[in-house]
């Protein structure tokens, strides 16, 4: 349902003072340098990224959630696509 509300998936750039301020520096990837790319999927996440998104959530196939646990503060979900 989510992913069909066809949310925004944008992305800014941070300081990596401001970065390490605003988000948990563990997950800070190891290649960013002074600027941080900050990746949003509407209101639902924020997270420091560099790999390739989409640029709304209505572009990703339908999926079944197969699996998802919480350890050590990471959020885990596992998945499969679906053809539509």
């Amino acid at each position: 349902r989510v992913l069909s509300q066809a949310l925004p998936v944008t992305e800014e750039f941070l300081g990596r003072k401001e970065a390490l301020e605003r988000f948990n520096p563990d997950r800070l990837p190891e290649e960013a340098g002074d600027r941080v790319r900050i990746v949003r999927i509407g209101s639902y996440d924020a997270c420091p990224c560099i790999g390739q998104h989409v640029e709304n959530t209505s572009e990703i196939p339908p999926l079944r959630i197969v699996s998802a646990d919480c350890a050590e503060g990471i959020l885990r979900v596992r998945f499969k696509f679906h053809s539509r």
